[in-house]
Parts: C-alpha cells; sequence; structure tokens
C-alpha cells in the first residue's frame, strides 16, 4: 500500500537521492551533494515550501515540492507544484497520481485558490501525464536570467 504525507527533515536524503535520479533520467548533471541537500534542508525548513513523499512499506518512492505564494492575478494564496518525481521502478502504478491529488488537497487545507505546475516544453511524457491527470494546459513563454554564482546569496538585502 501506498502512503502519502508532508515530508520531515529525516527524509531530506531520500529526497535528495529522487532529485539526482530524476535529474540524471533527464541527462542533467546534478548540482553538487552540498548544494542540493543545502536546498532541501532550507525548503524543509520554510513555511512557504514542502515536499509531498509517496511510501510503500516506509521507503519514499516519489515526491514533489510545494512552493506557495500570493498571486496578484488570483488575489489569492497559489501553490505550485515542482519536480514531481517516482522512482524509475514505481512508475506507471499511479504514484505521481497520488502526488498530484495530495497536493492538490494540502494546497487547499492551505487556502489555496489555484495549484499549477509547469513541464519542459520538450518532456512530452509529462505532458500526457499531466493531462490524463485533467490539468488544464495553459500557453505562456517563460523567460528567465541566470544569475552568477558570484552574486548568488543567501537572504534578500535591501
Amino acid at each position: 500500500m501506498v502512503t502519502y504525507r508532508l515530508a520531515t527533515a529525516a527524509d531530506a536524503g531520500a529526497i535528495v537521492s529522487l532529485l539526482e535520479e530524476i535529474m540524471r533520467h533527464h541527462g542533467v548533471d546534478p548540482p553538487t551533494a552540498h548544494r542540493l541537500d543545502a536546498v532541501v534542508d532550507a525548503i524543509l525548513a520554510s513555511p512557504d515550501h514542502s515536499f509531498v513523499v509517496a511510501t510503500r512499506d516506509s521507503t519514499i518512492i516519489g515526491m514533489c515540492a510545494l512552493v506557495y505564494s500570493y498571486s496578484t492575478w488570483s488575489a489569492s494564496r497559489v501553490c505550485e507544484v515542482q519536480d514531481v518525481v517516482v522512482t524509475a521502478d514505481s512508475r506507471g502504478q499511479s504514484i505521481g497520481g497520488g502526488l498530484i491529488d495530495t497536493a492538490e488537497r494540502i494546497a487547499r487545507e492551505d487556502g489555496c485558490s489555484r495549484l499549477f505546475l509547469s513541464a519542459e516544453s520538450w518532456n512530452l511524457e509529462a505532458h500526457r501525464f499531466y493531462r490524463r491527470l485533467g490539468l488544464a494546459e495553459k500557453t505562456y513563454i517563460y523567460f528567465e536570467r541566470a544569475l552568477p554564482e558570484g552574486l548568488a546569496h543567501e537572504g534578500r538585502h535591501l
């Protein structure tokens, strides 16, 4: 039986492993272990972020990240789902759907009016998966700018 729950600090190592697995699956070199560990720890400590994990026999087999913010467009609190990951040997068993269902329930309980996610344009398998779950496809163009490592810092300074 698969259970879904919010992650705790004890789950950090398994979450890092899942993130490394999906990055390698998509041909991306994961960040250094130190950086990835630090980000996962920061998310677990943040009131505006969390992880949902799927477990079978006390082993984490899937996860997704939830990022809460306020939308001026929606005039409400919203939840972005990031990094929906299921271990290779557990894919095709409705684990991802359970993660999204749990994310939606948690977002509703936290007062969110909208749940959203994005997928790379080339990730057609993910597109099919999200459509099967009944998520509405929106079209927009995403822009970004990489910030050089030397300028990165923790916290905001004005």
